[in-house]
């Protein structure tokens, strides 16, 4: 693939995301989330759009650019030995980084029918956002630059879609308080690493999906009260955040140089 062809495929990739996310925001159908007092904790939207554009998009690449995201099956337990970041954070979100607002109304203050809603809601969401994120970034756009790239192409092609992933976050910059999203930005981006690496040693869209998923999901359900209100958390760059890309950026070097040893490569540089 020529590097014109690709540079074009990652712009249409970036516009049918961009619209993607403003027409999900526009037909939003959210649930609310109550407590036994009728107050709402959080809301919970299952954006079936994203799913929509995500097997359009499937589709369309592998129709008329060549580009087979689904590879091959198997490779889960990449989920653990390369994607172990996401695996941490995801059990964070869900201890020391959850709400306590959130587990009290979860264990003392909400019915049944809430939970449930709560967790089933939120599930399909996070798995929606994964298949649109993974299918789109790592899937279509990662795999033009695998093919377009001719020198280096797996690095420069994990580097620049994560790059890509980081930024799109800054779409957030419209609806929550600065800070939190220049944040989310930059961890985006480390975790963008992650999650490349990961769908680049599995071959598996899936593994990636499931992976974003499960950490979106414990955000989603945990966290639901404060993206609900909509809360400020920091006023500055947190170390945390740096810390993320960081690990990420260098632990998916790690993880791809023990990929390429076990293939009988030993190049530092691919």
């Amino acid at each position: 693939m020529k590097l014109r062809k690709m540079w074009a495929i990652t712009f249409w990739v970036l516009l049918v995301d961009f619209i993607a996310l403003n027409l999900v925001g526009m037909t939003s159908i959210n649930f609310n989330i109550y407590t036994t007092a009728h107050k709402v904790i959080g809301q919970m939207d299952p954006g079936i759009l994203r799913a929509v554009f995500a097997i359009a998009l499937l589709i369309y690449a592998k129709r008329e650019w060549k580009i087979d995201v689904l590879h091959q099956k198997g490779g889960y337990m990449h989920m653990f030995k390369d994607g172990w970041l996401m695996i941490v954070l995801t059990v964070m979100n869900i201890t020391v980084a959850s709400d306590t607002i959130v587990w009290k109304s979860l264990l003392y203050h909400m019915n049944a029918f809430n939970i449930v809603l709560a967790f089933s809601i939120g599930l399909i969401e996070a798995l929606f956002v994964g298949m649109f994120e993974e299918i789109s970034i790592r899937g279509v756009m990662m795999g033009a630059m695998l093919k377009g790239f001719k020198k280096y192409p797996v690095m420069k092609s994990i580097f620049f879609s994560s790059i890509v992933f980081g930024s799109l976050h800054m779409l957030n910059y419209f609806v929550s308080p600065f800070w939190d999203t220049t944040n989310q930005v930059i961890y985006a981006a480390g975790l963008g690493f992650v999650l490349a690496t990961v769908y680049y040693v599995s071959k598996n869209i899936w593994v990636s999906i499931l992976l974003h998923a499960a950490m979106d999901y414990s955000s989603f359900v945990f966290s639901m009260h404060s993206i609900y209100a909509n809360t400020a958390t920091s006023n500055t760059v947190d170390i945390l955040s740096i810390a993320i890309f960081v690990i990420g950026l260098v632990s998916s070097y790690l993880s791809l140089l023990v990929y390429n040893r076990k293939q009988g490569k030993k190049d530092l540089l691919f």
